[in-house]
């Protein structure tokens, strides 16, 4: 019980990291001068520093009602929200695997999904920085035989992951003169591949497409023809494989 209490705290003190990395790295990639580490935390409306005592995870945005101490500008709950998330995702992943290298696996693949998820809802991004450590991550954790997949079938899902959805979307370019997917989405499917071997690479790939498809004409309301961020529901079918296989 210990150690699982111990993994929910370490996953709640990730998610203040992660929320870091998905505020600042599209900025970084933007050419801002900043980095994961400096300048320290600070309030977007303000800039004020924040406080080390407000940097605690959930509490801290409880204390604080939701805003700024120095301007009262509202915090984005999505804060708290990153943080519970990766509490739970910690605490649910020890509890069903124990402290084994398959769970040190499954976190690391984790603490990459769940940014690459949110930025990509942003900014319509997915960035090579969490995109290339996914995928060797899967790749080498494959080859070190503690991953679900043996290495030749790590390999040979990474290069279905990319080449197949690359494949259909040239297609879709000859008939509608316009890309179908994105290089990131494709890449994203490679790493994906890379973790969860090629059969269950076919159900993500289709559980996705319902997923998008569903949210993209009732929640979202895209019309024909606008772009929407995909990367969001391959990843959260992989994260539910995760959980529950």
């Amino acid at each position: 019980m210990l150690i699982i209490l111990f993994s929910i705290l370490m996953g709640a003190v990730i998610g203040s990291f992660l929320n870091v990395v998905i505020f600042r790295l599209p900025k970084i990639l933007n050419g801002e001068k900043i980095s994961l580490s400096f300048p320290a935390s600070f309030c977007p409306a303000c800039h004020h520093p924040i406080r080390w005592r407000h940097n605690i995870p959930v509490i801290s945005w409880l204390l604080l009602k939701g805003k700024c101490l120095d301007c009262r500008s509202a915090i984005s709950p999505r804060y708290p929200l990153i943080e519970i998330l990766m509490a739970a995702l910690f605490g649910w992943v020890t509890s069903q695997h124990g402290l084994t290298a398959d769970t040190a696996a499954v976190l690391f693949a984790l603490c990459l999904l769940v940014p690459l998820a949110v930025i990509d809802a942003d900014t319509m991004l997915l960035p090579n920085r969490l995109m290339y450590p996914l995928l060797a991550g899967g790749l080498t954790v494959a080859l070190a035989g503690i991953g679900r997949v043996s290495w030749q079938e790590a390999a040979i899902a990474a290069a279905l992951g990319f080449v197949a959805p690359w494949s259909i979307s040239k297609l879709f370019y000859l008939f509608n003169k316009r890309e179908g997917m994105g290089r990131g989405d494709m890449k994203l499917f490679a790493a994906i591949g890379a973790w969860v071997g090629y059969s269950q690479l076919w159900d993500v790939m289709i559980a996705s497409c319902i997923l998008a498809t569903v949210c993209a004409l009732l929640i979202l309301k895209v019309k024909r023809g606008q772009s929407f961020p995909f990367g969001p529901y391959p990843i959260i079918v992989t994260v539910i494989i995760f959980l529950f296989n």
